[in-house]
């Protein structure tokens, strides 16, 4: 019985560690691309 809370506790330690990890490196890529560089695009010279 004590071992079986024990992997519970633990199953919900790393869930958390996941998801804080996943929505982290979320928000970082979300901040990177946010805004559209506008301008010109460039054309190659040999077509």
């Amino acid at each position: 019985m004590k071992t079986k809370k024990y992997v519970i506790a633990l199953a919900i330690f790393g869930g958390m560690l996941f998801l804080a990890t996943a929505a982290n490196t979320y928000n970082v890529d979300a901040d990177q691309t946010a805004f559209i560089k506008k301008g010109k695009k460039p054309v190659p010279s040999a077509g």
